[in-house]
Parts: structure tokens; sequence; C-alpha cells
């Protein structure tokens, strides 16, 4: 979350590696108003906040905020107050700023993996031949850039189709299991395919962004504008974005409630089990005493027959002793 950080400095602000991308954008979109500040409007930090997400929720491809700022512009902190409203996982932030961050400011289009093929002409920089062949695709004003998936990612590697005022695309067929559409340029022909047709259907958009913007100054040109359009507040969209914002924060609280819940039955589950190896110890121990006691009353028992036994051979022998003088004095007196 940005709370803490919101609560420093400019300087520690920027310090942040997100916060830096963030301020980027923040720039990119800003003016100075009067008294020499930058700031954006309320539409244009609708138009950020929409994009985000856009990356964040691919399948809720348009989607608003409410009105959240009562001002007339809206400064970096009040941004980051917003995001941190928004978006209060960083792990989740950060790949989301990444993205929109690369798209606006560095101004890759779109990317991603793509099959491609030579049309008919044969005049180009793709390989010449008809076979499919999957490529990571990168798409920026005025140029399409493909590299292959089993050579490096070098500028070596690099092919390049470049986009101009002829350029045009078209919707293709669905053609060997593959969503295809057609780029024809001056002097080539190629035909790309997916196997998603929402896929193809992004695919298509941006390559005509690309073909329409083929400066990097027409494509920010193009980006201010679409940020000012006051369509980014539209009132039918504010409530369904809204709501998927507090989904949001509901899952994660949800989520650390699970965590917990888990984490208070593991505790229960520990303690029953020390419990019952309490008293199964408590079990096995007073079965050892009384085995002990028991063994104890029968070598007591077994040492006082043994006594008796000596005593008893004792007398027995004693007399047998008197028995045998008796009966030699007898037979020494019948003697005499």
């Amino acid at each position: 979350m940005l709370t803490a950080a919101s609560q420093a400095d400019e300087g520690a602000l920027l310090s942040d590696p997100l916060l830096q991308r963030l301020f980027r954008l923040f720039m990119l979109f800003s003016d100075i108003t009067e008294i020499g500040q930058q700031r954006i409007t309320p539409e244009q930090t609708h138009f950020l906040i929409n994009n985000f997400f856009r990356v964040s929720r691919p399948d809720q491809y348009q989607c608003s905020i409410p009105t959240i700022t009562c001002s007339e512009t809206v400064s970096f902190r009040d941004l980051i107050h917003i995001c941190d409203l928004l978006f209060p996982n960083r792990k989740h932030l950060e790949p989301i700023v990444d993205r929109v961050f690369e798209r606006f400011v560095s101004q890759v289009i779109y990317k991603g993996f793509v099959m491609c093929r030579r049309g008919t002409r044969t005049s180009g920089c793709i390989q010449r031949d008809r076979k499919w062949r999957t490529y990571w695709c990168t798409l920026s004003p005025g140029a399409i850039y493909l590299w292959p998936l089993h050579k490096a990612t070098t500028a070596s590697n690099r092919k390049l189709i470049t986009l101009d005022h002829g350029s045009t695309i078209l919707m293709g067929s669905f053609d060997e299991e593959r969503f295809t559409w057609q780029l024809t340029c001056a002097k080539s022909k190629f035909i790309f395919g997916d196997f998603d047709e929402l896929r193809r259907t992004h695919w298509i958009h941006e390559m005509q962004l690309a073909t329409d913007r083929r400066t990097k100054a027409e494509l920010l040109e193009y980006d201010r504008n679409c940020s000012k359009k006051a369509e980014n507040l539209t009132p039918s969209e504010k409530n369904l974005s809204w709501r998927l914002a507090l989904e949001s924060e509901n899952a994660r609280l949800m989520q650390l409630l699970d965590d917990e819940r888990r984490a208070l039955h593991d505790e229960e589950i520990v303690r029953t089990l020390a419990a019952r190896m309490l008293d199964e110890e408590r079990e096995m121990r007073e079965k050892l005493e009384k085995r002990v006691k028991s063994l104890e009353s029968r070598l007591a028992e077994q040492t006082r027959n043994e006594a008796n036994l000596v005593e008893n051979d004792k007398e027995n022998r004693k007399r047998l002793d008197e028995e045998r003088t008796n009966g030699c004095m007898k037979v020494c007196a019948q003697s005499l």
C-alpha cells in the first residue's frame, strides 16, 4: 500500500521505483497551473485509472471510477491516494503501473506472441515462405518488431515491418485453426494468426493505432487528447467501477479473514493433538505405575516366600540333626 509513502516528503516519494513510474505517467499528462504547479484534470485521472483497470481486468475492457475528487485539478499526492484506495495491494499494483508506463511513456502499444507468414508478395523482411512461424511481437508507432522464438532477442535477430500511410489491416478468415488478419504495406503483405479470436481483435485494433500514429509525437498527442475526453467520467459506468474496486478490497479482506481462520483452525488442531498426546502419556504413565506396583508386590511376595522357605529349610535341617543325634545316642545305649 502507498499510504506510508504518501506521508513522506516529495523526495522520499520519488525514491520509490513504483512511485517514480507513476510520477512519469503523471508528468506525461499534466499541465502547469497559473500558480506554477503540475496538475492533471479529473478526466485524465479517470483515464489513467481506467487503463490500470484494463490491465488488471482484461475481461472488463472499459471501466471508470466514481468522482472521488472534488477539486478541478488533481495533484500527484491526490493520485497516490486514489491508487492507494483502489489498489491497496502493492504487489498487485506494481505490474499494472509497469505495463501502463510501458504503453504511454515507452510507447510500446502492444506486445505478445503472434504467428506470421508471408503473403503473396516476395519483398520484405520476413522469411520468404508460407509456413506459419511464431514470433514475439511488439508494436510501436509506425513499426512492428518481430523476434523468432528460436533465436535470442537481440537487435541483429529483430525483423522490422515499417508501416506507412498506405498500410491497411483487414480481418481475415479462420484458416488452419487460426483466426487470421492481413497487413498490406507498400511492397509487402503479411498474414498474422492467433488461436484466440478476442486476442485477434486486440491485435487488429492496436496495429491500426500503430499505423494511424506513425510517430511518437503523434501517439503522444493522441494519448493526451484521449485523456481529456469527458467520456472518461461517464456516469453510467461509475457504479460498476466503484463496485469492482470495493469487490477487490473485499476480496483482499476476505482472504485475510480466511487466512486467520485457517491459522486459528490449525492452532486448534495443534492444541487438540497436544491434549490428546498428554492424555495418552498420562494413561501410559498410569499403566506403567500400576505395572511397577504389581511387579513390586510380586517381588515382595516372592522375597517373603523365599525367606520362609529358607527358614523352613533351616528348621527341617535342625530337626533332622536332632533326630540323628538322638538316634545315635539310642544305638550307643543299646550297645552298652
